[in-house]
Parts: C-alpha cells; sequence; structure tokens
C-alpha cells in the first residue's frame, strides 16, 4: 500500500508560512531602522519642523500598517500595567508636552518656538515624567476621590518640574525655565499658578486620558507590537542618551571649557552652538536667582 503524503505536505505548508511571516517580521525591523537613521541624518540639514513631518510619516505608516494586518487571535497587548504600556504613555506624555507648550507660546508671543525637550523628535521629556508619575502614584486607584486626585496632582506636577529644573542646571549646566518673576513662585522652577494646572491636567488624564489611552494601546495586535516596539524603544533611548549627551556639552561650552576626550570634540563637531540653539531655543545658562 502507498502511504499518504497528505501530514507531511500540511506541515511543509505551514513550514512554509512560518517562514514567510518571519522573513517580513525581519523586513519591517530592518526598515524601521532605516527609517530611525534618516530621520537622524535628516535633523541635522533639515531642522526641527521639517524633520517632524518625516516623524508623522512614519507614525501614519505603522498606524496603516496595524489598521491592515489585523490578527485572527484578539490577544490584547501590554495589557495591565506593563513595561510596553508605560513606555508609550511617556512617550505620549513626552509629546502632549511640546505641542501644549509651542501653543501657549504662540498665543503670548505670536511666534513659533520649539519647546523640544531633546532634539530628536517631538518630546518634552518633563511632561512624560509627570504622565509618569500620574500613572504609577495615582493611577492604581482610579476610584480616588476626585479632589484628592486634584490635590496629589497638584504636587507631583510641581515636584516633576522642580527635579527636572534642578537636574538641567545642576547637570546639564542649561535652565529651559526661569519663573523668578513669576506671581508665587517656588524656588524659580514652578510657581502655584502652575502647579493648579498641574492639578486640572493630573485629574483629567487620570480620569478620563489614561482610560481611553490604556484601551487604544490594547487593540495593538500583539504580534506587531511586540515586533515594532524593541526597535521604537532603542529610538528613544538612543534619541535621548545623545540628546542629553549634546546637552550637557553645550553648558561645559559656554562655560569656556574645552573638550577634554574624543567624545566632547564629536560632540563639538555634530552639535555646535547654533545647532543647540536651534533645538533649545528658550534655554539661557546660568544659574536661577532665588
Amino acid at each position: 500500500m502507498k502511504k499518504s503524503t497528505k501530514k507531511p505536505l500540511k506541515k511543509t505548508k505551514k513550514s512554509s508560512e512560518k517562514h514567510q511571516i518571519e522573513a517580513k517580521d525581519v523586513a519591517i525591523q530592518i526598515g524601521l531602522a532605516l527609517y530611525f537613521t534618516i530621520y537622524f541624518i535628516a535633523h541635522h540639514y533639515l531642522g526641527v519642523y521639517n524633520t517632524r513631518w518625516i516623524f508623522y510619516a512614519g507614525i501614519a505608516a505603522l498606524v496603516i500598517y496595524i489598521l491592515c494586518h489585523k490578527e485572527k487571535k484578539k490577544e490584547k497587548f501590554a495589557e495591565g500595567f506593563c513595561f510596553y504600556k508605560v513606555f508609550l504613555l511617556y512617550v505620549i506624555g513626552c509629546m502632549i508636552g511640546v505641542y501644549y507648550e509651542e501653543l501657549l507660546t504662540f498665543s503670548g508671543t505670536g511666534q513659533w518656538l520649539s519647546r523640544q525637550g531633546i532634539i530628536y523628535g517631538p518630546f518634552n521629556p518633563v511632561y512624560g515624567v509627570g504622565f509618569l508619575a500620574f500613572i504609577l502614584l495615582l493611577c492604581r486607584n482610579l476610584e480616588r476621590k476626585w479632589w484628592l486626585t486634584y490635590i496629589y496632582s497638584c504636587f507631583i506636577g510641581g515636584a516633576a518640574e522642580i527635579a527636572t529644573s534642578l537636574i538641567s542646571e545642576y547637570i546639564f549646566k542649561v535652565n529651559a525655565w526661569d519663573y523668578s518673576d513669576k506671581f508665587l513662585n517656588i524656588m524659580g522652577r514652578t510657581t502655584v499658578p502652575f502647579m493648579l494646572f498641574w492639578g486640572i491636567g493630573g485629574l483629567i488624564f487620570v480620569k478620563v486620558v489614561f482610560p481611553a489611552l490604556s484601551k487604544l494601546i490594547e487593540l495593538i495586535p500583539k504580534r506587531i507590537g511586540n515586533l515594532i516596539m524593541p526597535t521604537f524603544l532603542i529610538f528613544i533611548l538612543v534619541g535621548h542618551i545623545t540628546s542629553y549627551s549634546a546637552l550637557f556639552r553645550y553648558g561645559t561650552r559656554n562655560e569656556g571649557k574645552p573638550a577634554s576626550n574624543a567624545l566632547e570634540v564629536v560632540l563639538d563637531k555634530y552639535y555646535p552652538d547654533d545647532l543647540m540653539k536651534q533645538y533649545y531655543e528658550n534655554s539661557v545658562h546660568g544659574k536661577i536667582e532665588n
């Protein structure tokens, strides 16, 4: 009797499909790596605002890809308080902070000024840290009374501003803001009115924004989310490390200190003062007068 060849064919077909999926995954990761490399290089030639369109195009392409590749298994991506969800919320907070401050500045001065906290990407880590603080300290208990959430948010937001200001001044030798002339300022690093606004923002975030964003993130197909997140995480880390290194050297240059090692020579070459001023238009060197 002849043996049936159906089972081996099925295995071969499944194996072939698996290899195709793996090859596609590798292609996506290579494509993302090339995209972010181009994005980094473009910053040095196109400037702050022109490069943002490259970033938006990349995000739009990812969204379209996700919408076109729904999975049969409806497994939730980044469910609960996991690392990927907290990381994405940090990134979203950084972006919201940039647009909020730029719109606020434009409404007051009529000028568009960059409020990026790092060089690569429309990110302001002050707001990202604020988001993280709200998530870790407030979002684990969504049933808390609203007025307690508001009070906690006031203090968390004010503390985040003070901490970031101190780090910027004493480590990076740069003051991104100085509120010494503002009403009810605290050490020139935040103000009571700003803390009250942080309270409103924190309350809205905890009660409305966080639940909505949490559900939205979990709609990302699990396989695709796990595929793209490592590359995106590396992009954010490299952007932060490079920006803070350049910012630190920017501060020491303005103190008149020459480059003392190969890394500082590279930073002087690729991140000169004119480029740094483009990204940190509101930064001032020196200490805040309390």
